[in-house]
């Protein structure tokens, strides 16, 4: 019994301390194309500005992190935004995009709906047509 207790107690210590640790964040991925008709993408979309309206996960909720409290998050130059949320959420994302073209500003803007969840890398699409 003095050899088994000892192994049995080291054991069970090391089932409860080694443990890996589930990765609780929420991870989104959007990348943003041009499209003519809202349906086809065309090309990457950089540096387009990016907002958040936030509802908590299945309640009325403002979700409190970073991203409530910053107006807009710019893409990076191959249309891509990458962010990690504490927290499982469903956003609306809004994209805008002011291009000059020959001396004339054409407006180009593209909304999703995003839903994160915990421990997963949810990646979506934006489609950004021209508007006036």
């Amino acid at each position: 019994m003095r050899v088994f207790l000892p192994i049995i107690v080291a054991l069970v210590g090391v089932f409860f301390f080694t443990q890996c640790k589930k990765d609780h964040s929420c991870k989104m991925r959007l990348t943003c194309y041009y499209s003519s008709n809202g349906m086809d993408a065309d090309s990457v979309v950089p540096f387009a500005l990016i907002s958040f309206d936030t509802v908590k996960y299945n309640s009325g909720l403002a979700v409190d992190t970073n991203i409530a409290r910053v107006q807009d998050f710019p893409t990076n130059g191959l249309g891509v935004f990458e962010y990690t949320l504490d927290y499982p959420a469903l956003l609306i994302v809004n994209a805008v995009k002011i291009d000059s073209v020959g001396g004339l500003a054409k407006k180009y803007t593209g909304t999703a709906q995003v839903q994160v969840n915990e421990g997963e890398t949810t990646e979506k699409t934006i489609l950004m047509v021209e508007t006036n």
